[in-house]
């Protein structure tokens, strides 16, 4: 079970740099999207997702605005945008998890195809 819990804490940053890609969200969005979206595979706790989003940030992959929705009841919230710099990462990552799957795709086909 930990393993599992460390290769999908690995995945994670990709993820969230991905879902960030097509548009600013919020913390509780982006949670939101991530479990929909894996089926709830990827459900990251608060205690997962917030430290990661400001490491993200540290590192300059992501910066924070606050805005005000009209749908919203007027309170501001958070929302997280990807940089350049981590429009870069994510790039990499992604030509990273391609390399990786096609290895996996081959071993697991194992030697007679």
């Amino acid at each position: 079970m930990k393993t599992k819990a460390q290769f999908l804490k690995g995945c994670a940053r990709t993820l969230v740099l991905k879902v960030l890609s097509e548009r600013p969200m919020y913390g509780y969005e982006i949670a939101t999207v991530l479990a929909q979206r894996s089926d709830s595979i990827f459900a990251l706790g608060q205690g997962t997702l917030y430290p990661m989003l400001y490491s993200l940030q540290k590192k300059r992959l992501i910066r924070v605005h606050r805005e005000v929705r009209a749908a919203d009841t007027g309170r501001k919230r958070l929302y997280y945008v990807l940089t350049r710099k981590g429009k870069a990462v994510l790039a990499e990552d992604l030509a990273t998890w391609s390399s990786v799957q096609r290895g996996m795709r081959l071993v697991l086909r194992g030697a007679h195809g």
